[in-house]
């Protein structure tokens, strides 16, 4: 392969790895579509064979009752969701629950309706009811199948499209083999056995999907709330208006057929419509699951029209064509009398799959956009133009001059969507750094494993030091760039591009005055500036940093690094600023494969070593409780002890031999808090780790490269406890099958730029979630320009996220000194509290732990 040929391929690999998400859940959606068609087949042929004639009527006037009122039933809160799920944080199986129930309701009332309808007015209907358990069942089935509809949109909503298959196909071969143990009953199959086994497959499938989920830890709470709804009946109901105007339509065109025509044109028209619903399948759910994707990230919309644009054309075109061409063979499969009456038909309903493309595309986007009025407004327009052609086309001719009216209207329809679409895909790329000013000469892609960490950032605040400045830091991070333009730290950071921007050297000395904030040479707040930092809404800069009077407060996305790659970066801007030199920190290899390469090393080669490495727990599901409105508020409290670290010593050597600092420190905060009355969760905590440990010799990661699995020690306040499960963690290996399935995952379904935004309730009586961070020793820093002694040096690292009822500890060592962060939000907790907690831990730790072990 030449180089050229080899550039373009990874390329191409490189696009399709970016819609990796798009592909996997609308192809789930096709799968679906043909297993539950072939099941059907087979369910529908093995019942003409074992049950009378009637029963099979009953039957299938039943189901085709339960699919148009469930589909009526859903009103519109199947895509609703699609489009609030990415949306929201916590809660998210809440709304679903809501909306399950509201759909329930709805088809019940709708079957309802139908039964009422059937008993007064429509006698053929009402023999098709059968009895009343045959009744009542079918209702029951109406409002499950609209349950279960509404379900597996709200899979696709949350990009677990495999789950909705996974849940088709066990209602497919549920309820096949259900007709088989039937049929082998001493009994006569009547419609009512056979709408049973219907009905059965519907709860067991969703059993089984439950199942999976709980297994999963997907679902947080199922609480049904009318309240949720509160703000999006509109929404819900445009959505609604939009599907009946994209569905009743088309499944009207065979009523159209038949009265216009004949029974026996419908038969050949309805054939050869199901051979191009196959074909029109591949637009359908590229769209829906473009309208999953996009939802989310409006940024990511032209991107993934492209990308389905060019599935759907590229795939759907040839083969539409092959149809047509092979339209009267394709026919005679169902009889010669078929491909006589049919064959043409079927060739010109292939001229009809770009309509088809073009049209869910455009409801695609103006779902999206926000634009379902209008998109509603012209699908009932041309859904009534399409009947009216075929109305006309049946009077005025043949079933081939109705299915080219019908043509001919869609084909008019395409002109009037296509530029909302094309738009779409031919808008520029909306260049935030040029529209700003700055010139950007090349740019690098952000790896996955830093795209995973770029939704947090880490802050480290240090001083009081001598001789560093805001203007210093300044040329620092100049020189830096002078010397390495394509270096990470002096990059613009693009989430939505997913890249490094590296600028030129005009634009970055801009940059990095907008970088650097001068606070002044007169006395500041350390706690203040990083509390400052935290309340920075996340931007371009991968390097955010505040100095004024000696103190420098460093904030880092994760992508560009953890403890360590920032310690180094700290070292060497506080260190340059403070010589009046340019920075100089060396471009680290970037291992793509490590984490992968260490997975095998570790687990690989020892299959022993599998059962282990493959399980972990999780964390347990929060139990229902009384909640109250809340809103984010994340804060830092500090503490240090130039003392307490030979006291924890002590009594490790007493009563503990062998457990580390940081555990007793972990049990001890943990006591303070219980000692303080806020009832913290003892099941387990979040312990943070660093992976680097199991990389091979020479293999080094510049970016994040920890993991925090959940752990439940005998105790969180006996330090042994703790010492013994996290040596036993750390032994397993099992954090690099944590990473690599979160790497995964995020490579199925897209890594976010952002995190997800917090909850709007917390709560009413919150206990503490515990996360544990051990920075190690930051010894490395021991040769700043420190102004001060080690016991009155500053040296904080925080994060900046948390949930709402959440608790980090972070702990560092620093010449001899103990150093306590604790961020959490004070709108959760009172800081005076946790204040008192770290306090506490500084002044007698083994008090703590003698007290509650």
């Amino acid at each position: 392969m030449t180089a050229s040929g080899a550039a373009l391929r990874r390329d191409l690999l490189t696009v399709v790895r970016g819609h990796v998400d798009l592909f996997l859940n609308a192809g789930s959606l096709m799968a679906t579509t043909l297993i539950t068609s072939a099941f059907g087949f087979a369910y529908w042929w093995l019942a003409a064979h074992l049950a009378p004639a009637e029963a099979v009527g009953q039957a299938s006037a039943a189901v085709s009752a339960m699919t148009l009122i469930g589909t009526i039933g859903m009103f519109g809160m199947g895509t609703m969701l699609i489009a609030d799920l990415p949306g929201i944080a916590r809660g998210r199986w809440d709304l679903i629950a809501t909306c399950l129930l509201a759909a329930g309701t709805a088809a019940t009332v709708g079957g309802l309706v139908y039964v009422a309808l059937a008993h007064l007015w429509l006698p053929g209907l009402r023999e098709a009811l059968g009895s009343t358990p045959a009744t009542v069942l079918l209702v029951a089935g109406i409002a499950l199948n609209a349950m279960t509809l509404v379900l597996d949109e709200a899979m696709v909503g949350l990009l677990q499209g495999p789950l909705q298959l996974m849940r088709n196909a066990w209602f497919s071969m549920i309820k096949l083999v259900l007709l088989g143990l039937v049929w082998l009953l001493p009994i006569t199959l009547t419609g009512e056995a056979l709408l049973l086994t219907w009905v059965a497959g519907i709860v067991g499938s969703t059993a089984i999907l439950f199942r999976a989920l709980r297994r999963r830890g997907m679902i947080d709470s199922l609480r049904p709330r009318a309240a949720l709804l509160r703000g999006r009946g509109r929404a819900t109901l445009d959505h609604n208006l939009l599907n009946l105007a994209a569905y009743l339509p088309r499944a009207a065109l065979p009523l159209v057929v038949t009265a216009t025509l004949s029974a026996a044109a419908n038969a050949a028209f309805y054939t050869a419509f199901m051979v191009l619903s196959v074909l029109a399948m591949i637009p359908g759910n590229v769209a829906l699951t473009l309208f999953a994707v996009a939802a989310g990230d409006r940024a990511a919309l032209r991107g993934k029209v492209r990308m389905g644009l060019a599935v759907c054309l590229g795939l759907g075109v040839p083969a539409s064509l092959v149809v047509a061409d092979l339209a009267r063979p394709i026919m005679s499969l169902f009889g010669s009398a078929y491909a006589e009456t049919a064959g043409d038909v079927l060739a010109v309903l292939c001229l009809t799959y770009v309509p088809f493309v073009f049209h869910h595309f455009f409801l695609a986007v103006s779902r999206v956009r926000g634009r379902l009025r209008g998109a509603g407004i012209f699908s009932a327009a041309a859904g009534a133009a399409e009947l009216l052609a075929a109305w006309w086309g049946g009077r005025h001719g043949e079933l081939n001059d109705l299915v080219t009216a019908v043509a001919v209207v869609m084909a008019i329809e395409t002109v009037l969507v296509a530029p909302t679409v094309l738009k779409v895909v031919f808008a520029p790329v909306a260049d935030v750094a040029a529209a700003e000013g700055v010139t950007v000469m090349s740019t690098t892609s952000l790896t996955l494993h830093e795209r995973a960490w770029l939704p947090l950032e880490y802050i480290r605040t240090v001083g009081p030091l001598t001789g560093v400045t805001a203007e210093r830091l300044r040329h620092a991070l100049i020189g830096l760039h002078a010397a390495d333009p394509a270096h990470r730290a002096v990059s613009r950071l693009d989430r939505a591009g997913r890249q490094w921007q590296h600028l030129d050297a005009a634009s970055f000395a801009a940059y990095a005055r907008e970088a650097v904030t001068d606070l002044g040479h007169g006395p500041v707040d350390f706690d203040a500036m990083t509390r400052r930092l935290q309340a920075e809404p996340r931007a371009h800069h991968p390097v955010r940093i505040l100095a004024g009077g000696g103190y420098v407060a460093l904030k880092v996305s994760h992508a560009y690094g953890d403890a360590g790659p920032v310690n180094t970066l700290l070292r060497e801007l506080v260190l340059a600023a403070a010589e009046g030199r340019a920075a100089r920190i060396a471009p680290s290899v970037r291992h793509r494969t490590a984490l992968p390469r260490a997975w095998w090393k570790q687990f690989g080669r020892h299959p022993d070593r599998w059962r282990t490495g493959l399980g972990f727990p999780a964390p347990p599901h929060p139990e229902p409780t009384e909640t109250r409105s809340w809103h984010d508020a994340l804060t830092v409290r500090t503490a240090r002890s130039a003392w307490v670290l030979g006291q924890m010593r002590s009594w490790r050597d007493e009563h503990a031999p062998g457990v580390t600092t940081s555990a007793i420190t972990f049990a001890a905060f943990t006591g303070a808090l219980i000692e303080l009355g806020l009832r913290p969760d003892l099941t387990g905590g979040t312990f943070l780790a660093d992976a680097r440990r199991y990389l091979g010799a020479g293999v080094s990661v510049d970016s994040n490269f920890c993991m925090g699995p959940y752990l439940s020690p005998a105790s969180l306040t006996d330090p042994a406890a703790v010492h013994r499960t996290l040596k036993a963690e750390l032994a397993s290996g099992r954090i690099l099958t944590m990473m690599l399935l979160r790497e995964g995952k995020l490579l199925l379904t897209g890594a976010p730029g952002m995190p997800d935004p917090y909850p709007t309730e917390v709560a009413v009586e919150p206990r503490p979630r515990l996360t544990f961070s051990n920075q190690g020793r930051h010894d490395v820093l021991g040769d700043l320009p420190w102004a001060v002694g080690a016991a009155g040096r500053v040296n904080q690292s925080v994060p900046t996220l948390n949930g709402p009822e959440g608790i980090t500890l972070t702990t560092s060592e620093m010449g001899g000194v103990l150093h306590l962060e604790a961020t959490f939000h004070s709108s959760t907790y009172d800081p005076d509290v946790l204040q008192r907690a770290l306090d506490l831990v500084c002044t007698d730790p083994a008090g703590l732990i003698m007290a509650h072990h």
